[in-house]
């Protein structure tokens, strides 16, 4: 893992990725990102263009983190997924990818992906913060200013989110430049509170000032419905269930989006940045854009001498949740896969060698003839859609004491799957502790694998006892402290503002 810079420099040393604009290459890839060059803010940022394109560098971060190995956070180390036996064996960075899973003495401040998910996450705010800070200064329209600001607070609220649910609270850099930190290498940590509090004032400003999703071919932007969605979230984290309501509300009746009659669709590649979709990663089979998520979840490609049959075999669901589904959920079909084959297509049994035997993900298989291989996918990553927003809605209400609502939406789900309502099933109602219970199910059923189950489970309480009831190799480590990743050994080195005090507890 290289760490080329500290997070507070990014604006100072004025470096920023130049992108050759937002191409449009087909219906299903629309915001093509290639990075060219580095120049200054000053040089980007003084037309029309530069805005567009300094925007995009943004995405470009999110796009990094997404393609590389960190994608596993939030999916291992739950009751949804887990990484296989033989992992280990493959030397010391793979012990240390191991560890997010196992919450074994490796996942510490020196882990790889606890340093890698930080760097990541702050290249992505160092940008958008010099994005925020130039914009307002270049010669264009309010208009275009309103919807780069839209598209760069957006961002940076995703980074920030990923981090306090991840780290706690963290240091705080924004578009304010501030010159006694930066010769400290860095800010002290802002409480969690501060932290979220930027979150929502970007979120906020984001769906005001986004332009809807289908308007002017955004598909792979941010959108207000991204915004709104996103926002929902962040105060259903934070429990404040009478404005997640209120916020999500809209999206349930909004004419643009609308879930996918069949959910096995919605992983098709034909189909991606779909009706259903909010706000997707977008790759594509061009160098440098690619994904390895599907070699990581063991993808299957015909005829692919690189991959004969099966893949990587790293990351694979838990028995718990391959065993959740009632009969009859379509889902099941569409996200497990349970029969292998060779580079020829005929069937192999792996039922002999361990976790490989098991059933696999298969939401994220390569489609033939478009991607190059599963370390090399095109295959782009859902952040949000309208199936989440529906269960979050629906949880907000139960919440709120409107089991009834809560019901109704959770059918919604249900009936897309191919299930009749809850009710009829189970000839019987629930009381808000079972309808909580039972959204949590729903949830990873619906959205398995798509990255929210650990932070799931954290914002419900229930990391601890699900993981240890769920995840045999996570069982005997995972503990109190683990709610918390630790703060990365490299932060205190670079970072002055911060104090060995300044760790998470037990780390």
């Amino acid at each position: 893992m290289l760490f080329t810079h500290k997070y507070s420099n990014v604006g100072r040393i004025s470096l920023i990725f130049i992108i050759t604009g937002m191409l449009l290459a087909g219906c299903s890839k629309q915001l093509d990102i290639k990075p060219e060059v580095f120049i200054s803010p000053e040089e980007l940022y003084k037309d029309e263009a530069g805005v567009k394109s300094g925007v995009v560098g943004i995405y470009r971060q999110l796009l990094e983190l997404k393609r590389s190995d960190y994608v596993i956070v939030g999916m291992v180390g739950t009751d949804e997924g887990k990484t296989t036996l033989f992992v280990p064996t493959w030397g010391t960075y793979w012990q240390n990818f191991c560890a997010v899973n196992t919450y074994s003495t490796l996942m510490t401040a020196q882990n790889d992906v606890v340093q890698g998910f930080w760097i990541d996450c702050y290249r992505g705010i160092g940008n958008a913060n010099v994005a925020i800070r130039s914009i307002p200064k270049a010669p264009v329209g309010d208009a275009v200013k309103n919807q780069a600001l839209g598209e760069a607070r957006f961002l940076r609220a995703l980074f920030y989110f990923y981090l306090v649910q991840v780290y706690g609270g963290v240091p705080m850099p924004t578009e304010v430049e501030n010159l006694a930190a930066d010769a400290k290498g860095g800010l002290p940590r802002s409480s969690e509170d501060e932290v979220y509090k930027l979150i929502l004032d970007d979120l906020q400003f984001a769906a005001a000032n986004l332009a809807s999703k289908g308007a002017d071919g955004n598909a792979g932007r941010a959108t207000k419905e991204a915004a709104t969605a996103l926002l929902g979230k962040v105060y259903l984290t934070r429990k404040d269930w009478t404005n997640a309501k209120n916020t999500l509300e809209p999206l349930l009746s909004a004419s643009n989006v609308s879930l996918m009659p069949n959910y096995a669709d919605l992983f098709v590649e034909a189909n991606e940045n779909n009706i259903e979709s909010l706000f997707e990663i977008q790759f594509s089979n061009e160098l440098n854009n690619t994904s390895n998520l599907a070699a990581n979840l063991g993808c299957w490609q015909i005829n692919s001498p690189e991959l004969p049959g099966a893949g990587g075999h790293v990351i694979i669901p838990t028995d718990y949740y391959f065993n959740s589904f009632e009969e009859g959920d379509k889902r099941k079909d569409a996200t497990f896969r349970t029969l292998f084959y060779d580079k020829d297509g005929n069937p192999v049994d792996y039922s002999w060698w361990s976790d490989v035997g098991k059933p696999h993900i298969k939401k994220f298989d390569i489609t033939k003839g478009a991607s190059v291989s599963g370390s090399l996918s095109s295959r782009n990553l859902y952040y949000l859609r309208l199936a989440d927003v529906i269960l979050m809605y629906a949880e907000a209400q139960n919440e709120l004491g409107n089991t009834g609502i809560a019901m109704q939406n959770l059918d919604k789900i249900r009936n897309r799957a191919g299930l009749d309502n809850y009710e009829t099933v189970h000839g019987t109602t629930l009381n808000k502790d079972q309808m909580a219970k039972e959204i949590m199910m729903e949830r990873m059923r619906e959205l398995g694998f798509e990255g929210w189950r650990w932070f799931d489970l954290k914002r419900t309480g229930t990391l601890l006892t699900e993981v240890k009831a769920h995840n045999i190799d996570a069982a005997p480590n995972i503990q109190e402290k683990h709610l918390l990743y630790p703060i990365p050994t490299r932060e205190f080195e670079n970072n002055q503002s911060l104090q060995p005090s300044d760790q998470n507890p037990g780390y």
